[in-house]
Protein backbone atom coordinates (compact mmCIF):
# COMPACT_ATOMS: atom_id res chain seq x y z
CA UNK A 1 0.00 0.00 0.00
CA UNK A 2 0.95 3.47 -0.99
CA UNK A 3 -0.13 6.25 0.77
CA UNK A 4 -1.16 9.49 -1.72
CA UNK A 5 0.40 12.51 -1.22
CA UNK A 6 -2.20 14.97 -2.03
CA UNK A 7 -4.70 12.99 0.90
CA UNK A 8 -3.13 10.64 3.18
CA UNK A 9 -6.27 9.30 4.02
CA UNK A 10 -6.12 7.28 0.80
CA UNK A 11 -3.55 4.88 -0.25
CA UNK A 12 -3.40 2.97 -3.61
CA UNK A 13 -2.34 -0.72 -4.08
CA UNK A 14 -2.41 -3.46 -6.90
CA UNK A 15 -5.52 -6.06 -7.10
CA UNK A 16 -4.59 -8.34 -10.19
CA UNK A 17 -2.48 -6.70 -11.58
CA UNK A 18 -4.91 -3.43 -11.82
CA UNK A 19 -4.22 -0.11 -9.64
CA UNK A 20 -7.08 0.27 -6.93
CA UNK A 21 -7.60 2.54 -4.28
CA UNK A 22 -8.85 2.69 -0.77
CA UNK A 23 -9.35 4.48 1.98
CA UNK A 24 -8.47 4.48 6.09
CA UNK A 25 -8.09 7.34 8.51
CA UNK A 26 -9.72 8.01 12.11
CA UNK A 27 -11.67 10.81 13.37
CA UNK A 28 -12.01 11.12 17.18
CA UNK A 29 -15.74 11.39 18.34
CA UNK A 30 -16.14 12.62 21.68
CA UNK A 31 -13.41 10.85 22.78
CA UNK A 32 -13.19 7.81 20.83
CA UNK A 33 -11.70 6.97 18.17
CA UNK A 34 -14.02 6.14 15.06
CA UNK A 35 -12.63 4.39 11.64
CA UNK A 36 -13.17 5.05 8.52
CA UNK A 37 -12.58 2.42 5.78
CA UNK A 38 -13.02 1.34 2.17
CA UNK A 39 -11.53 -0.48 -0.45
CA UNK A 40 -11.90 -0.68 -4.43
CA UNK A 41 -12.19 2.40 -5.83
CA UNK A 42 -11.45 2.51 -9.49
CA UNK A 43 -9.04 5.97 -9.15
CA UNK A 44 -8.49 8.39 -6.24
CA UNK A 45 -11.05 11.25 -7.02
CA UNK A 46 -13.92 8.83 -6.26
CA UNK A 47 -11.91 7.80 -3.09
CA UNK A 48 -11.72 11.35 -1.87
CA UNK A 49 -15.38 12.03 -2.18
CA UNK A 50 -16.40 9.01 -0.08
CA UNK A 51 -13.32 9.90 2.48
CA UNK A 52 -15.02 13.32 2.42
CA UNK A 53 -19.01 12.30 2.59
CA UNK A 54 -18.05 9.88 5.07
CA UNK A 55 -15.85 12.00 7.41
CA UNK A 56 -18.98 14.32 6.80
CA UNK A 57 -21.63 12.40 8.11
CA UNK A 58 -19.96 11.44 10.97
CA UNK A 59 -19.94 14.62 12.03
CA UNK A 60 -23.18 14.79 11.39
CA UNK A 61 -24.75 12.02 13.44
CA UNK A 62 -22.31 13.00 16.16
CA UNK A 63 -23.09 16.99 16.23
CA UNK A 64 -19.37 17.94 16.11
CA UNK A 65 -20.52 19.44 12.25
CA UNK A 66 -20.21 23.42 12.16
CA UNK A 67 -21.92 25.48 9.44
CA UNK A 68 -24.55 22.74 8.28
CA UNK A 69 -26.96 23.21 5.18
CA UNK A 70 -31.10 21.72 6.39
CA UNK A 71 -30.58 19.30 3.03
CA UNK A 72 -27.38 17.48 5.06
CA UNK A 73 -28.87 17.30 8.40
CA UNK A 74 -32.17 16.01 7.14
CA UNK A 75 -30.62 13.26 5.40
CA UNK A 76 -28.45 12.45 8.63
CA UNK A 77 -31.89 13.18 10.70
CA UNK A 78 -34.13 10.73 8.51
CA UNK A 79 -31.26 7.98 8.38
CA UNK A 80 -31.33 7.94 12.30
CA UNK A 81 -35.35 7.68 12.47
CA UNK A 82 -35.95 5.16 9.69
CA UNK A 83 -35.78 2.09 12.27
CA UNK A 84 -38.01 3.89 14.70
CA UNK A 85 -40.73 5.12 12.44
CA UNK A 86 -43.59 3.66 10.45
CA UNK A 87 -42.83 3.17 6.84
CA UNK A 88 -45.81 5.73 6.14
CA UNK A 89 -44.63 8.14 8.55
CA UNK A 90 -41.27 7.88 7.19
CA UNK A 91 -42.54 8.49 3.39
CA UNK A 92 -44.82 10.98 4.50
CA UNK A 93 -41.59 13.08 6.02
CA UNK A 94 -39.96 12.53 2.98
CA UNK A 95 -42.39 13.77 0.51
CA UNK A 96 -42.73 17.05 2.38
CA UNK A 97 -39.22 17.54 2.67
CA UNK A 98 -38.74 16.64 -0.97
CA UNK A 99 -41.59 18.44 -2.29
CA UNK A 100 -41.75 21.55 -0.23
CA UNK A 101 -39.00 22.53 2.08
CA UNK A 102 -35.81 21.22 0.47
CA UNK A 103 -36.12 23.14 -2.92
CA UNK A 104 -37.07 26.10 -0.58
CA UNK A 105 -34.82 25.64 2.25
CA UNK A 106 -32.08 22.92 1.58
CA UNK A 107 -28.98 24.90 0.73
CA UNK A 108 -29.76 27.50 3.79
CA UNK A 109 -27.32 26.56 7.10
CA UNK A 110 -29.84 25.77 9.60
CA UNK A 111 -28.77 28.65 11.84
CA UNK A 112 -29.85 30.66 8.76
CA UNK A 113 -33.84 29.13 8.82
CA UNK A 114 -35.67 32.16 11.12
CA UNK A 115 -38.78 33.25 11.98
CA UNK A 116 -38.68 35.98 8.13
CA UNK A 117 -37.35 33.25 6.11
CA UNK A 118 -40.46 30.99 6.95
CA UNK A 119 -43.26 33.41 6.98
CA UNK A 120 -42.07 34.73 3.55
CA UNK A 121 -41.97 30.85 2.21
CA UNK A 122 -45.71 30.59 4.38
CA UNK A 123 -46.62 33.98 2.45
CA UNK A 124 -46.64 32.16 -1.12
CA UNK A 125 -47.58 29.03 0.09
CA UNK A 126 -50.91 31.01 1.02
CA UNK A 127 -51.34 32.55 -2.45
CA UNK A 128 -49.66 30.34 -5.07
CA UNK A 129 -51.92 29.36 -8.40
CA UNK A 130 -52.87 25.99 -8.23
CA UNK A 131 -55.12 23.37 -10.01
CA UNK A 132 -58.83 23.83 -11.01
CA UNK A 133 -58.72 27.91 -10.24
CA UNK A 134 -57.67 27.01 -6.36
CA UNK A 135 -55.18 29.66 -4.94
CA UNK A 136 -52.81 28.34 -2.18
CA UNK A 137 -52.70 25.78 0.43
CA UNK A 138 -54.71 24.89 3.46
CA UNK A 139 -53.85 26.03 7.04
CA UNK A 140 -53.11 22.40 7.95
CA UNK A 141 -51.04 21.85 5.06
CA UNK A 142 -48.90 25.27 5.83
CA UNK A 143 -49.01 23.81 9.48
CA UNK A 144 -47.54 20.25 9.13
CA UNK A 145 -44.78 21.63 6.89
CA UNK A 146 -43.98 23.89 9.33
CA UNK A 147 -44.10 21.57 12.09
CA UNK A 148 -41.81 18.90 10.35
CA UNK A 149 -39.57 21.50 9.69
CA UNK A 150 -39.24 22.52 13.25
CA UNK A 151 -38.62 19.12 14.64
CA UNK A 152 -35.76 19.14 12.24
CA UNK A 153 -34.78 22.49 13.85
CA UNK A 154 -35.39 21.18 17.49
CA UNK A 155 -33.13 17.72 16.98
CA UNK A 156 -30.56 20.23 15.70
CA UNK A 157 -30.91 21.88 18.60
CA UNK A 158 -30.52 19.08 21.06
CA UNK A 159 -27.69 17.67 18.81
CA UNK A 160 -25.75 20.78 19.84
CA UNK A 161 -25.53 22.21 16.24
CA UNK A 162 -27.47 25.10 16.51
CA UNK A 163 -28.37 26.78 19.88
CA UNK A 164 -32.19 27.57 19.15
CA UNK A 165 -35.07 26.72 17.24
CA UNK A 166 -36.21 30.00 15.91
CA UNK A 167 -39.44 28.69 14.31
CA UNK A 168 -40.83 27.72 18.06
CA UNK A 169 -44.50 29.38 18.66
CA UNK A 170 -44.32 30.48 15.03
CA UNK A 171 -48.25 31.19 14.01
CA UNK A 172 -50.32 29.75 10.93
CA UNK A 173 -53.56 31.06 9.62
CA UNK A 174 -56.63 28.88 10.65
CA UNK A 175 -58.93 27.21 8.77
CA UNK A 176 -57.83 28.33 4.76
CA UNK A 177 -58.52 26.11 2.39
CA UNK A 178 -59.04 23.01 4.62
CA UNK A 179 -60.89 20.01 3.67
CA UNK A 180 -64.35 20.20 6.05
CA UNK A 181 -65.12 16.86 7.40
CA UNK A 182 -68.47 17.72 7.91
CA UNK A 183 -71.44 16.09 5.68
CA UNK A 184 -75.22 16.88 5.78
CA UNK A 185 -77.37 14.03 5.60
CA UNK A 186 -78.70 15.13 2.29
CA UNK A 187 -75.24 15.67 0.58
CA UNK A 188 -74.76 12.10 2.13
CA UNK A 189 -77.94 10.55 0.38
CA UNK A 190 -76.86 12.55 -2.72
CA UNK A 191 -73.35 10.86 -2.79
CA UNK A 192 -74.43 7.47 -2.86
CA UNK A 193 -77.39 8.18 -5.50
CA UNK A 194 -74.13 9.42 -8.00
CA UNK A 195 -72.50 6.60 -6.90
CA UNK A 196 -74.80 4.28 -8.33
CA UNK A 197 -75.52 5.96 -11.24
CA UNK A 198 -71.75 6.21 -12.56
CA UNK A 199 -69.90 3.77 -10.88
CA UNK A 200 -69.36 0.45 -12.62
CA UNK A 201 -69.89 -2.66 -9.92
CA UNK A 202 -66.13 -2.73 -9.05
CA UNK A 203 -65.62 0.92 -8.14
CA UNK A 204 -69.07 0.95 -6.50
CA UNK A 205 -68.32 -2.25 -4.03
CA UNK A 206 -65.18 -0.17 -3.13
CA UNK A 207 -68.00 2.82 -2.33
CA UNK A 208 -69.74 1.42 -0.11
CA UNK A 209 -66.53 -0.42 1.85
CA UNK A 210 -66.17 3.23 2.57
CA UNK A 211 -70.01 3.52 3.87
CA UNK A 212 -69.02 1.37 6.48
CA UNK A 213 -66.37 3.35 7.65
CA UNK A 214 -63.17 1.21 6.34
CA UNK A 215 -60.21 3.03 5.98
CA UNK A 216 -58.83 3.58 2.64
CA UNK A 217 -56.19 0.68 2.98
CA UNK A 218 -58.28 -1.42 4.27
CA UNK A 219 -60.39 -1.10 1.51
CA UNK A 220 -57.73 -1.97 -0.54
CA UNK A 221 -56.63 -4.59 0.99
CA UNK A 222 -60.08 -6.51 0.69
CA UNK A 223 -59.48 -10.24 -0.12
CA UNK A 224 -61.56 -13.15 -0.86
CA UNK A 225 -61.10 -14.87 2.67
CA UNK A 226 -62.39 -11.43 4.28
CA UNK A 227 -65.64 -11.13 3.05
CA UNK A 228 -68.44 -13.12 4.68
CA UNK A 229 -73.10 -12.60 4.12
CA UNK A 230 -72.73 -10.73 6.84
CA UNK A 231 -69.75 -8.78 7.55
CA UNK A 232 -66.06 -8.07 6.26
CA UNK A 233 -63.03 -9.26 8.17
CA UNK A 234 -60.57 -6.34 8.23
CA UNK A 235 -56.96 -7.74 8.78
CA UNK A 236 -54.71 -6.28 6.09
CA UNK A 237 -54.12 -2.63 4.73
CA UNK A 238 -52.75 -1.38 1.41
CA UNK A 239 -51.01 1.41 1.31
CA UNK A 240 -48.71 3.89 -0.88
CA UNK A 241 -45.88 2.60 0.53
CA UNK A 242 -46.96 -1.16 1.60
CA UNK A 243 -48.62 -1.87 -1.74
CA UNK A 244 -48.39 -5.69 -1.22
CA UNK A 245 -49.99 -5.22 2.02
CA UNK A 246 -49.05 -5.11 5.56
CA UNK A 247 -50.45 -4.51 9.09
CA UNK A 248 -53.40 -2.58 10.28
CA UNK A 249 -53.17 1.50 11.06
CA UNK A 250 -53.25 -0.06 14.85
CA UNK A 251 -54.01 -3.24 16.85
CA UNK A 252 -57.80 -2.39 17.17
CA UNK A 253 -58.16 -1.95 12.90
CA UNK A 254 -58.19 -6.19 13.04
CA UNK A 255 -61.72 -6.46 13.48
CA UNK A 256 -65.16 -7.34 11.97
CA UNK A 257 -67.49 -5.11 10.14
CA UNK A 258 -70.84 -5.82 9.70
CA UNK A 259 -71.72 -5.41 5.94
CA UNK A 260 -75.78 -4.95 4.27
CA UNK A 261 -76.70 -7.81 2.29
CA UNK A 262 -76.37 -5.29 -0.75
CA UNK A 263 -72.88 -5.03 0.10
CA UNK A 264 -71.76 -8.55 0.31
CA UNK A 265 -73.82 -8.85 -3.42
CA UNK A 266 -71.33 -6.51 -4.71
CA UNK A 267 -68.55 -7.80 -3.00
CA UNK A 268 -69.49 -10.98 -4.72
CA UNK A 269 -69.54 -9.21 -8.20
CA UNK A 270 -65.87 -7.80 -7.49
CA UNK A 271 -64.69 -11.28 -6.92
CA UNK A 272 -66.08 -12.96 -9.75
CA UNK A 273 -64.92 -9.84 -11.71
CA UNK A 274 -61.79 -10.14 -10.16
CA UNK A 275 -61.32 -13.99 -10.59
CA UNK A 276 -61.88 -13.57 -14.22
CA UNK A 277 -59.23 -11.27 -14.72
CA UNK A 278 -57.13 -13.20 -13.11
CA UNK A 279 -57.58 -15.93 -15.83
CA UNK A 280 -57.39 -14.05 -18.36
CA UNK A 281 -54.17 -13.26 -17.10
CA UNK A 282 -53.23 -16.76 -16.83
CA UNK A 283 -52.81 -16.44 -12.65
CA UNK A 284 -53.95 -18.59 -10.08
CA UNK A 285 -56.82 -17.01 -7.98
CA UNK A 286 -56.92 -17.26 -3.78
CA UNK A 287 -58.49 -15.93 -0.72
CA UNK A 288 -55.82 -14.25 -0.34
CA UNK A 289 -55.89 -12.37 -3.39
CA UNK A 290 -56.87 -8.75 -3.67
CA UNK A 291 -60.07 -8.52 -5.36
CA UNK A 292 -59.73 -5.01 -6.66
CA UNK A 293 -57.43 -4.99 -9.67
CA UNK A 294 -56.43 -3.74 -12.78
CA UNK A 295 -57.50 -5.42 -16.02
CA UNK A 296 -53.36 -6.87 -16.00
CA UNK A 297 -54.45 -8.87 -12.71
CA UNK A 298 -52.50 -6.36 -10.54
CA UNK A 299 -53.96 -4.27 -7.23
CA UNK A 300 -55.12 -0.94 -7.81
CA UNK A 301 -52.69 1.66 -6.53
CA UNK A 302 -53.06 3.67 -4.03
CA UNK A 303 -54.68 6.63 -5.75
CA UNK A 304 -57.37 4.35 -7.19
CA UNK A 305 -59.99 5.00 -4.44
CA UNK A 306 -59.37 9.17 -4.75
CA UNK A 307 -59.97 8.85 -8.40
CA UNK A 308 -63.43 7.45 -7.85
CA UNK A 309 -64.21 9.59 -5.41
CA UNK A 310 -62.99 12.61 -7.65
CA UNK A 311 -65.23 10.66 -10.61
CA UNK A 312 -68.16 11.43 -7.56
CA UNK A 313 -67.06 15.10 -6.74
CA UNK A 314 -67.38 15.54 -10.50
CA UNK A 315 -71.10 14.27 -11.01
CA UNK A 316 -72.10 16.02 -7.95
CA UNK A 317 -70.55 19.17 -8.17
CA UNK A 318 -70.82 21.51 -11.81
CA UNK A 319 -67.84 20.64 -14.01
CA UNK A 320 -66.48 23.14 -16.49
CA UNK A 321 -64.59 22.61 -19.19
CA UNK A 322 -63.22 24.82 -21.87
CA UNK A 323 -61.62 23.35 -24.29
CA UNK A 324 -59.02 25.07 -27.44
CA UNK A 325 -61.72 24.37 -30.05
CA UNK A 326 -63.92 26.74 -28.69
CA UNK A 327 -66.54 24.12 -27.16
CA UNK A 328 -67.53 24.55 -23.55
CA UNK A 329 -68.96 21.55 -21.38
CA UNK A 330 -71.06 21.94 -18.44
CA UNK A 331 -72.33 19.67 -15.87
CA UNK A 332 -75.56 20.53 -13.97
CA UNK A 333 -76.16 19.16 -10.65
CA UNK A 334 -78.86 16.85 -11.47
CA UNK A 335 -76.89 14.46 -13.92
CA UNK A 336 -76.97 16.34 -17.21
CA UNK A 337 -74.03 17.30 -19.40
CA UNK A 338 -74.71 20.33 -21.74
CA UNK A 339 -71.80 20.59 -24.77
CA UNK A 340 -71.85 24.01 -26.68
CA UNK A 341 -69.46 23.12 -29.79
CA UNK A 342 -67.33 25.37 -31.33
CA UNK A 343 -70.54 26.41 -33.76
CA UNK A 344 -72.87 27.63 -30.57
CA UNK A 345 -75.05 24.04 -31.04
CA UNK A 346 -76.73 22.66 -27.91
CA UNK A 347 -76.57 18.87 -27.02
CA UNK A 348 -76.73 16.77 -24.31
CA UNK A 349 -74.54 14.01 -24.01
CA UNK A 350 -75.73 10.83 -22.77
CA UNK A 351 -72.62 8.15 -22.44
CA UNK A 352 -70.96 7.54 -18.32
CA UNK A 353 -73.80 8.04 -16.69
CA UNK A 354 -75.68 11.31 -17.83
CA UNK A 355 -79.26 11.67 -18.82
CA UNK A 356 -80.81 14.15 -21.41
CA UNK A 357 -81.40 17.74 -20.29
CA UNK A 358 -84.00 20.79 -21.69
CA UNK A 359 -82.58 23.30 -24.03
CA UNK A 360 -84.87 25.87 -22.35
CA UNK A 361 -81.80 25.14 -19.04
CA UNK A 362 -79.77 26.08 -21.01
CA UNK A 363 -79.25 29.98 -22.50
CA UNK A 364 -76.33 31.41 -24.88
CA UNK A 365 -75.52 34.94 -23.47
CA UNK A 366 -74.22 37.27 -26.24
CA UNK A 367 -72.87 41.13 -26.25
CA UNK A 368 -74.07 44.21 -28.16
CA UNK A 369 -72.82 42.90 -31.10
CA UNK A 370 -74.59 39.84 -30.90
CA UNK A 371 -71.50 37.97 -30.27
CA UNK A 372 -71.96 35.12 -28.10
CA UNK A 373 -69.95 35.45 -24.77
CA UNK A 374 -70.62 32.25 -23.01
CA UNK A 375 -73.56 30.33 -21.76
CA UNK A 376 -75.80 29.91 -18.57
CA UNK A 377 -77.04 26.37 -17.72
CA UNK A 378 -79.49 26.18 -14.36
CA UNK A 379 -80.02 23.50 -12.75
CA UNK A 380 -83.38 22.06 -10.90
CA UNK A 381 -82.81 23.97 -7.89
CA UNK A 382 -82.81 27.04 -9.63
CA UNK A 383 -79.32 27.77 -9.52
CA UNK A 384 -77.43 29.04 -12.02
CA UNK A 385 -73.79 28.41 -13.85
CA UNK A 386 -72.33 31.04 -15.71
CA UNK A 387 -69.49 30.91 -17.95
CA UNK A 388 -67.81 33.59 -19.51
CA UNK A 389 -65.34 32.81 -22.22
CA UNK A 390 -64.62 36.47 -23.59
CA UNK A 391 -62.37 37.61 -20.74
CA UNK A 392 -58.26 39.15 -21.61
CA UNK A 393 -56.53 37.76 -18.95
CA UNK A 394 -57.62 33.82 -18.59
CA UNK A 395 -59.83 31.04 -21.50
CA UNK A 396 -62.71 31.91 -19.05
CA UNK A 397 -64.75 32.25 -15.57
CA UNK A 398 -67.44 30.24 -14.01
CA UNK A 399 -69.52 31.70 -11.56
CA UNK A 400 -72.23 29.70 -9.64
CA UNK A 401 -75.69 31.38 -8.75
CA UNK A 402 -78.34 30.35 -6.23
CA UNK A 403 -81.75 30.77 -6.78
CA UNK A 404 -81.76 34.41 -5.83
CA UNK A 405 -79.01 35.44 -8.15
CA UNK A 406 -76.29 35.46 -5.39
CA UNK A 407 -72.49 34.31 -5.90
CA UNK A 408 -71.98 30.63 -4.25
CA UNK A 409 -68.59 30.31 -5.86
CA UNK A 410 -66.12 30.96 -8.87
CA UNK A 411 -63.42 29.37 -10.37
CA UNK A 412 -60.88 30.48 -13.50
CA UNK A 413 -60.04 28.37 -16.17
CA UNK A 414 -56.38 28.97 -17.90
CA UNK A 415 -54.66 28.24 -20.70
CA UNK A 416 -52.95 24.95 -19.13
CA UNK A 417 -56.18 24.02 -16.94
CA UNK A 418 -59.25 23.04 -19.31
CA UNK A 419 -61.74 22.00 -16.29
CA UNK A 420 -62.95 23.43 -13.60
CA UNK A 421 -65.61 22.42 -10.52
CA UNK A 422 -67.85 24.85 -9.12
CA UNK A 423 -69.58 23.99 -5.62
CA UNK A 424 -67.88 20.34 -5.46
CA UNK A 425 -69.03 18.52 -2.36
CA UNK A 426 -65.37 17.44 -1.56
CA UNK A 427 -66.78 13.68 -0.77
CA UNK A 428 -63.42 11.73 -0.39
CA UNK A 429 -62.57 8.21 2.20
CA UNK A 430 -61.82 9.84 5.41
CA UNK A 431 -65.19 12.16 5.42
CA UNK A 432 -67.16 8.99 4.98
CA UNK A 433 -65.72 7.61 8.32
CA UNK A 434 -66.59 11.00 9.95
CA UNK A 435 -70.09 10.44 8.36
CA UNK A 436 -70.30 6.93 9.70
CA UNK A 437 -69.63 8.72 13.13
CA UNK A 438 -71.89 11.19 12.74
CA UNK A 439 -74.69 9.61 11.80
CA UNK A 440 -74.25 6.31 14.17
CA UNK A 441 -73.33 7.89 17.61
CA UNK A 442 -76.60 9.33 18.08
CA UNK A 443 -78.39 6.11 17.20
CA UNK A 444 -76.43 3.82 19.18
CA UNK A 445 -77.77 1.43 22.06
CA UNK A 446 -73.92 1.72 23.19
CA UNK A 447 -71.42 4.31 21.36
CA UNK A 448 -69.12 1.36 21.99
CA UNK A 449 -70.23 -0.37 19.01
CA UNK A 450 -69.71 2.31 16.98
CA UNK A 451 -65.81 2.48 17.92
CA UNK A 452 -65.74 -1.22 17.69
CA UNK A 453 -66.87 -0.75 13.78
CA UNK A 454 -64.56 1.94 13.51
CA UNK A 455 -61.42 0.58 14.24
CA UNK A 456 -60.16 2.45 17.54
CA UNK A 457 -58.99 2.43 20.96
CA UNK A 458 -60.44 4.98 22.37
CA UNK A 459 -64.14 6.39 22.29
CA UNK A 460 -62.82 9.82 22.28
CA UNK A 461 -61.24 9.24 19.17
CA UNK A 462 -64.90 8.16 17.74
CA UNK A 463 -66.46 11.31 19.82
CA UNK A 464 -63.54 13.25 17.43
CA UNK A 465 -64.84 11.94 14.18
CA UNK A 466 -68.91 12.55 15.38
CA UNK A 467 -69.03 16.23 13.83
CA UNK A 468 -72.40 16.87 14.74
CA UNK A 469 -75.61 17.71 12.16
CA UNK A 470 -77.35 20.92 11.52
CA UNK A 471 -80.45 19.11 11.84
CA UNK A 472 -79.63 17.84 14.95
CA UNK A 473 -78.63 20.63 16.64
CA UNK A 474 -81.82 22.05 15.26
CA UNK A 475 -83.41 19.71 17.47
CA UNK A 476 -81.53 20.72 20.22
CA UNK A 477 -82.62 24.13 19.56
CA UNK A 478 -86.25 23.51 19.05
CA UNK A 479 -86.34 21.33 22.52
CA UNK A 480 -84.87 24.51 24.24
CA UNK A 481 -87.52 26.60 22.76
CA UNK A 482 -90.45 24.85 23.68
CA UNK A 483 -88.88 24.39 27.26
CA UNK A 484 -88.44 28.11 27.12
Amino acid sequence: MKKLKKDSRIFSYDLKGKKKYGVEFYRSVHGTKVPLRKRGFDDSYAAIEWANESERNLQLQSGTARRVTVEEYYHAWMDRNESYWSVETYHDYHMKFKNYLLPEFGKYELREVTREQFQKFITRMENVPRSSGRIGYSSKTISTLRNYMSMLLNDAVYSGIIPNNKLRNLKIKQHIGEKNNEIDVKTYDRAIRTAERILNPGYLAAFYLSLVALRHGEILGMQPRNIFEDHVSVSIARTAHQPKGGGTKTPAGVRDVPIMPKIYQLLQSAVKYARQLYLDNEKPFTGKDFIFVNEDATAWSYTRLNYIFDMINLAMGNRIAVYGSGSIYVDDSDGHRVIIDQDHNIRFDTTNGFTPGQLSQVKLTRNVMDEVTGVEVSNEDGSKVVVTTQVDTVKARATLLDNHGHEVSKAVIGEKANVAILNNPHIFPHKMRHAFATFSVPIADDPVDVMKIMGHTDLRMTRYYDNGTKEGQQKIVNLMDRLA
